[in-house]
C-alpha cells in the first residue's frame, strides 16, 4: 500500500500525464517507486542498512521523472521513433541535470559528504 507521499505525488503526476481514472495508479505508484530508487542510488543513500528516507525538498525531481518513464512506456531502450510525419526524439534519463539540487544530499560511501567545487 502506498504511504501518503506516493498518494500525493501520483495525484500531481496523474494530473501532469492526464491520467483521470484510477487505473494506472499501480502503474504510476511503481514508477515513483523506480524514480526514488534511482535519485537514492545517484545520492549514495540506497545501501546504508538504516531507514532510508527521501528529502521532501526533490519531490519536484520525482515528478520530473516519473513524467518522463510514463511518456516514455512501450518505447523504452528506443532514442527515437517516427510514425507517420510524427517522430519523437527521447533522451536517457539523467539525474545529473538535476546536481545542483542532489548534491547536498549526495554522500560518499562510508559516510563521508562529498563536496564538489565548480
Amino acid at each position: 500500500m502506498a504511504d501518503e507521499t506516493t498518494n500525493t505525488l501520483r495525484d500531481s503526476i496523474k494530473i501532469l500525464v492526464g491520467v483521470t481514472d484510477d487505473k494506472q495508479d499501480n502503474l504510476i505508484n511503481e514508477l515513483i517507486s523506480n524514480a526514488k530508487d534511482q535519485i537514492l542510488a545517484y545520492i549514495n543513500q540506497d545501501n546504508n542498512g538504516q531507514a532510508i528516507t527521501m528529502p521532501n525538498d526533490i519531490d519536484f525531481i520525482v515528478k520530473d521523472v516519473v513524467v518522463q518513464m510514463f511518456n516514455r512506456l512501450g518505447d523504452e531502450g528506443k532514442a527515437s521513433s517516427s510514425e507517420g510525419s510524427v517522430s519523437s526524439t527521447w533522451s536517457d534519463i539523467d539525474l545529473s541535470r538535476y546536481a545542483s539540487f542532489l548534491d547536498k544530499y549526495r554522500k560518499q560511501k562510508y559516510g563521508q559528504i562529498r563536496m564538489r567545487f565548480i
